[in-house]
């Protein structure tokens, strides 16, 4: 429902547009200093690189970064694996209220979950009556589309900069 359905094709599309980053990252250098201020203003809401950022997304500090067989297909098909703990559920409680937000913990009697401003949320386990994933990543498709080839190399400088000392 919340969620439009994959496009035939859709497979193809992203391996088109994978093998056009790619391209686009051997065609020269980026700068990472311009790369970080392009992280800053498109990733860093959500994601956390060298103690700078936000804690929705996965800290992408300790992440395969040099890899781009990896990183590729994270950011432009976010959707395809979701890292563990970062799953966005929707709740039901018993009272009515709809609630979201990433799984902190779950047992037998409570479920906690972290919200979009980045507040833990505990609800007794008795109080919820459904608790379903939403099966896809929070993360927007696309990010890239609207940079130029310079950005997108900046932007990947950056990303692959090793941890500063």
């Amino acid at each position: 429902k919340v969620f439009p359905p994959v496009a035939a094709g859709a497979a193809a599309q992203l391996n088109q547009r994978i093998a056009e980053i790619e391209a686009v990252l051997k065609q020269g250098p980026g700068n990472a200093k311009a790369g970080e201020a392009l992280f800053t203003l498109s990733c860093a809401t959500c994601h956390k690189l060298f103690e700078k950022g936000g804690r929705l997304g996965p800290d992408l500090t300790d992440y395969q970064r040099d890899n781009l067989g990896t990183m590729l297909p994270s950011i432009i098909n976010p959707s395809a694996e979701i890292r563990e703990g970062f799953q966005y559920y929707m709740v039901a409680t018993q009272d009515g209220r709809s609630l979201s937000g990433f799984l902190v913990k779950r047992d037998s009697q409570i479920v906690v979950v972290r919200g979009l401003e980045g507040e833990d949320i505990t609800l007794r386990q008795a109080d919820i009556r459904s608790l379903e994933p939403v099966g896809r990543s929070l993360m927007p498709e696309g990010l890239l589309d609207n940079m130029s080839d310079q950005q997108v190399r900046d932007l990947f400088a950056y990303l692959r900069t090793p941890r500063p000392r």
